[in-house]
């Protein structure tokens, strides 16, 4: 027989579930054991909402709470099946409930709120986190997966500059076709970003610009009137779809990629010059070769023994020496910060460009005036990708710690609540 120990006894106030008071609690061999019972003795019933104090019966079930004292403890609910006593409600009996035990509930709010919490903190494992609070890895999951969904709804957020990237979530893999072919399978993920807070919208399974499409397209009319910037990197397919679907925002090239394309250049010209040279790949004892990290550098953040070692590099070749120098016009061009100054620079450029008969020169020029819009929007904004590539290094560290998800919605919902701004740490 239970000996009731009152509502404002030290055990309860210890369990710290206000609803509820402890009315026993004893030592098993499996570990602690504590009963609990709901503190109101009358509820209303979910139908009529008649108040009824009738108990109709009281059932006894085990729940799954936070650790108390250090140890894990077992805690057996003693609900109470009240009995609605309104003669015209269909409905005769009903389960009390409360905050920390919703109907149906076998784990407690403030548990499911710290699976929650554990997860959205820190890059963490799923299997991790269940195994140190005892539960199953669906268990936890089902939980982020709720909560997930209220941290994807952004259709109501107020979005004046978005970023768009792109990471693979597999490796590559190699599948036959139903025509008997091997095609090769690469998938991507994009990623939405915030640019004015570094938080990820949304993460798309999907190739490019279909995806990006697709995903814009969904997007309700008021919500895309109120972007107003997009920053991408060098991608015609993702110029191609935010032209369709945002008309009104103004696209900005991230320069990082425009530094990228110039440095490749250089990287072109010397491997033809090697082969056109020493009819061979390029060797240790090549200067062009050993130093040639330099060429790819700011010239401003070289070293006084850096800088003799790429004139080395530039006198040993006249042709690199002039690519060089086209690959500085374009870093000044992007130093820029107004219209007229944009235009001299550009003017320099072109000129230098046409002066040489270099093909991987021209060809970086016919790329630069393919994008030479969104590059003045660059320039006036200074807007670049660089969240959406920090957003991007955050998802791909989830993946390592988590071990790989093989399910993109999984991947999804991890990845949006770690930066949706319910971490509590």
């Amino acid at each position: 027989m239970f000996k009731d120990t009152g509502g404002n006894d030290a055990a309860s106030i210890l369990l710290n579930l206000t609803d509820y008071r402890v009315i026993d609690a004893t030592q098993e061999p499996a570990g602690r054991q504590v009963l609990i019972e709901p503190k109101a003795t009358e509820a209303a019933c979910p139908t009529c909402g008649v108040i009824t104090t009738r108990i109709h019966s009281r059932p006894v079930h085990r729940v799954k709470d936070l650790p108390t004292g250090g140890n894990d403890i077992q805690v057996l609910v003693r609900k109470r099946r009240m009995a609605c006593q309104e003669t015209a409600c269909e409905r005769r009996s009903f389960v009390q409930t409360t905050e920390q035990l919703p109907l149906r509930a076998w784990v407690t709010t403030r548990l499911s709120q710290k699976l929650v919490d554990e997860m959205s903190c820190e890059l963490r494992a799923v299997s991790r986190v269940a195994s140190a609070y005892q539960v199953s890895w669906p268990t936890v999951m089902a939980r982020l997966n709720f909560e997930g969904e209220l941290a994807g709804d952004i259709d109501r957020m107020f979005i004046g500059r978005l970023g768009i990237d792109e990471h693979r979530f597999r490796k590559v893999r190699y599948a036959r076709g139903s025509s008997g072919k091997v095609v090769r399978i690469e998938p991507w993920s994009i990623v939405f970003t915030d640019l004015d807070t570094g938080k990820i919208l949304d993460i798309v399974d999907g190739r490019r610009g279909a995806a990006v499409k697709k995903w814009l397209k969904s997007r309700p009319r008021y919500w895309r009137q109120r972007v107003q910037y997009v920053a991408i990197d060098m991608s015609a397919e993702f110029r191609k779809a935010v032209r369709e679907n945002l008309p009104k925002a103004k696209i900005s090239v991230d320069h990082f990629h425009v530094i990228a394309r110039a440095n490749l250049m250089i990287t072109q010209v010397r491997r033809r010059r090697s082969h056109e040279v020493h009819e061979r790949r390029g060797r240790v004892a090549d200067p062009a070769y050993k130093y040639r990290k330099l060429l790819t550098c700011n010239l401003e953040n070289l070293s006084i023994k850096q800088v003799e070692r790429l004139k080395l590099i530039l006198e040993s070749d006249p042709e690199l020496g002039v690519i060089y120098g086209v690959k500085e016009h374009v870093r000044e061009l992007l130093k820029t910060r107004d219209i007229h100054e944009f235009q001299s620079r550009w003017a320099l450029l072109e000129k230098s460009v046409k002066a040489t008969k270099m093909v991987e020169a021209k060809s970086l020029f016919r790329t630069l005036t393919a994008w030479r819009r969104e590059l003045l929007v660059f320039v006036r904004t200074r807007l670049t990708n660089a969240r959406s590539e920090a957003a991007n290094l955050t998802a791909k560290n989830l993946k390592r710690i988590g071990r790989g998800y093989r399910n993109h919605d999984h991947y999804r919902v991890r990845i949006l609540l770690y930066t949706a701004g319910l971490r509590p740490c």
